[in-house]
This record gives structure tokens, sequence and C-alpha cells, in this order.
């Protein structure tokens, strides 16, 4: 039963999506949103059942060949993915409620907004290369539709720009499913990877070179540089999309495929040491930086975000080439703590922008008094990026440093110091903007009525609240991480 409760998990979305444009539910608005939220919480609970059931072994959907096929599994850490997604989805859904009366187009949005849950859903339970690739492509497809929904110029850019960088990055992808083809035996994800033993130099030198370029090809989803500068322009979305394109859906799903590329297919064995370890390793640690700079340096508030999160998608990838143990915790660590910390601070954003129609720092000066709540989660959820204790950014940053003081390489030493350097200009950045909010020039804030909406604040409260427990529970939570991945 579990096996098939898979395949629901990832066909359901769709079919749910096709029942959107049925004239009684497309019509009225609030029979729409009873629907979306039903189903996107139907699904959810599908994966939470995964989630907490035993490991579910490979189910083989297609077979193209001998050894290459269409496989499904649930291990440790499709249950990782997956709590990100099967959380997040849901409460966005509530919070797309309201912002979207703001942009209009609701049946449009909410159809590729089902898809897309579907499509992540197999992402998370590709039991192989062939089948993460796949969905992977999925993705970008289902997700375009979104970036674009305003249709404008900007709108259309940001879409082609998307749509060019993930081709770009597919095609170097693409390289890995064919080396792993020539040298993996069996080809199913496994810890440690699944490659042949015994293998010649020249292979390794080749397997090497495979992995570099593939690295960096899943690694445009995940902002890498030097093709993180979609991430910024896919800003134009609705806050919905681009709280998930930040936070869940694609960027986690390009940090995630990275964890999929170094430990369960190639393994680290081959690669510790070498070339295919430090060249997308600077790279990572260079975009640890740049992406704080240019964070630091915009005055439009959800660029500002985007930016950051350029930074911290690098550090869940500089975490994974430490290629240890430590290092696979802390990526895993800091993907979860990320995913909940930035969409609350991206629906922070977007409740300012639709209810007050402001959208640049300069623009906010004490409106703290008509936003309160908005201002309070957003000071939480800034703190917890910033990694100040209790809070969960705190120890997912410590365990990253930890594991890569372990490894000791010069490399990683200056990992640790663009760690550092980042941690403090994310203060700069985020504390800006709550300074200008609640402690404006003249100490006065913006009087008046209160203009957040319910859905939108109660989603923020949520969230606020498993931030904290995340850091409150921070033993027990890595406890369970060591279960789900070792």
């Amino acid at each position: 039963m579990m096996q098939y409760l898979m395949i629901f998990a990832i066909l359901f979305p769709a079919v749910a999506a096709l029942g959107i444009y049925c004239k009684k539910i497309s019509n009225n608005l609030s029979v729409l949103h009873k629907y979306v939220f039903g189903a996107a919480l139907i699904n959810s609970i599908a994966l939470w059942i995964l989630v907490f059931g035993a490991p579910v072994k490979g189910l083989s959907l297609i077979r193209f060949t001998d050894n290459l096929q269409m496989l499904l599994s649930c291990d440790g850490l499709s249950r990782v993915f997956i709590m990100i997604i099967s959380v997040l989805w849901p409460l966005t859904t509530l919070y797309a409620f309201d912002y979207m009366k703001h942009e209009g187009g609701e049946p449009r949005f909410f159809f590729f907004f089902l898809i897309s849950y579907g499509v992540s859903s197999g992402i998370a339970l590709a039991g192989n290369l062939v089948t993460l690739y796949m969905f992977f492509e999925l993705l970008t497809l289902a997700t375009l539709p979104l970036v674009m929904h305003k249709m404008d110029d900007k709108a259309r850019y940001a879409g082609k720009r998307y749509l060019l960088y993930s081709m770009v990055g597919a095609s170097f992808g693409f390289i890995a499913i064919v080396f792993m083809q020539l040298y993996g035996q069996g080809g199913a994800f496994a810890l440690g990877g699944f490659l042949e033993g015994g293998l010649s130099a020249r292979a390794i030198r080749n397997l090497r070179i495979a992995f570099t370029l593939a690295f960096f090809g899943f690694g445009v989803k995940a902002a890498l540089f030097p093709m993180s500068f979609w991430l910024p322009a896919a800003s134009v979305a609705p806050t919905p999309v681009t709280a998930l394109l930040h936070a869940a859906a694609v960027v986690k799903a390009g940090a995630f495929a990275c964890i999929r590329l170094t430990y369960y297919s190639f393994g680290t064995e081959i690669l510790q040491g070498s070339f295919a370890q430090y060249i997308p390793m600077s790279a990572a640690i260079f975009t640890i930086a740049f992406g704080s700079l240019m964070a630091l340096r915009s005055n439009h508030l959800k660029r500002r975000l985007a930016w950051s999160t350029v930074s911290n998608l690098s550090y869940i990838l500089f975490a994974v080439l430490i290629m240890t143990d430590l290092g696979l915790k802390a990526a895993c660590m800091h993907m979860l703590a990320h995913a909940f910390i930035k969409i609350t601070l991206f629906f922070g954003v977007g409740a300012i922008l639709v209810s007050a129609g402001k959208e640049y720092l300069d623009e906010i000066e004490g409106l703290a008094g008509t936003m309160p709540v908005t201002f309070a989660c957003f000071t939480v959820a800034s703190v917890a990026l910033m990694g100040i204790p209790p809070m969960p950014g705190f120890f997912s940053k410590w365990a990253i440093g930890t594991a890569a003081a372990s490894g000791g390489s010069v490399l990683e030493i200056v990992g640790i110091g663009a760690l550092m350097l980042s941690a403090f200009l994310t203060a700069i950045y985020l504390m800006t903007i709550v300074c200008r909010a609640c402690f404006p020039a003249g100490g006065k804030l913006v009087r008046g009525e209160r203009i957040e909406t319910r859905n939108m604040v109660l989603v923020q409260v949520i969230l606020c609240v498993l931030i904290v427990a995340m850091g409150v529970m921070n033993g027990p939570l890595q406890t369970c991480l060591e279960n789900w991945l070792f």
C-alpha cells in the first residue's frame, strides 16, 4: 500500500488541478479556495504517512532498458525534503488566498500551483537519477507559468531567463546520467553511491569531470555562481510563488539534487581531495559572500531577500561539498531551517506589498504601527536567519562550521570565514528593515487602523511558532535526522 501511496502523492495534485476548471469551482472564489486547500492538505497527509511510516523500497514504474528505469522510493533524505514541502505548501495555499485577490487570475494560478506540488513530491520520491532528472525538468515547466503570472514585460523577461538558465543546467545535469549508466551498478540511490569497484584512473578522472559539470548543472536551481542571477529576477512573481521558489520547491530541489548526486550517486570516496570537490566548493564559498553583499546593496525588499537566498543556498552546497557524514547532516539541517525561516520573511514583505503598497526599503519608515504582527514575525525570522541562539539558524550554521573545521583544509577554513562574513552582513541587511519599520527617524510610528489580513497574519504566526519550536527542540530534531540519514 505504501508504494502506491507514492504514486498517489505525485498524481493526485495534477488530477485535482484539472478539477479547478469545473465552472462550479472556478466561478466561485470561496469554493475554489476550499477546493484547493483541501487538495493540498490531502496530499500533505499522504506525504506525512510516508514520512512516519517504514522506509519504502523501490517501485519500478517504467523500465526503458535492463538498467534504465523510472523508480520511486522513500528513504531518509526523501523524508527531509517531504517535511519541507508537505508543511509549507498548505500554509502557502492559505496565504495565497488573501494575496491573489491583489493579483487576479486565481484559477490559472492555483492550477499550476497544485501541479507543482505533485512534481515536487516526485522529486522527493525519485529513486534514481533518471527519475530525479525527469521530475527536475517537469518542475521547470510547472513553475514557469507561475513566474510569468503577471504576463507583463518584467514577468516575461524573468520567465525567459529562468527557462534559459534551467535548460543550461539540465544539459550539464544530463551528463551525470550518462556516466552513471556507464559506470554505475544498479542505478538506485544508495548512501555511499553505486559506482562499480576497481575503476581505472582514466574512468575516475572522467567521473570527476562529469560530477563537476553535473553539480554546477543541478546547482543552477540552487543559484550557485555564476548561474545565480535568474533568482532575483524571478522575484517579480507573486509572493506565494516567490516564497515557494526561494524556500521550498525549486531552490531546495536544486540543493536536494546536489546531495543526491554527491552522497547517493557518485559517492564521496572518488571525489574527496580532487578538483571535483575544490572547484564547486570554491564557487559555493564565493556565492555565500557575493549573495550577502548583493542583498545589502538592494533597496527592493523582495530582491534583497532573493539575494539572501542565493547566499544561504550555498551554505547548504558548501556543507554538501565537505563530503563527510557531518557535512551531510549539516546540509540537511540548514535546508530545513532556511526553508521555514525564509518563507516567513517573504510572507512578511508580501504582506507589506499587498496591504501597504510598499516594496522598497525607504518606503517602510514607521510602518510597524499599522502592521505590528507582520513586523513582529519578520523580526523573529530575521533573528533566526542571523543565527542567534536558540534559533534553528544558529544550530544549522554551527553544524556547518563544525563539519568544515573537522575537515581542516585551507579551503574549508576560508569557507568558515565566508560564513562569518555572511552572518555579519545578514544582521545588517535584515535588521535595517526591522529598524526602519519599528524605529523610524523622529521616533513616530505610522498610526491608523491595522491593515493586516487574517490569513496572512495567521500563517506568519504559525511559521514563527514552528521556527521557535525547531530551535528549542534542536536535540530531538538532530536525532531524528541522524536516524533518517544514517
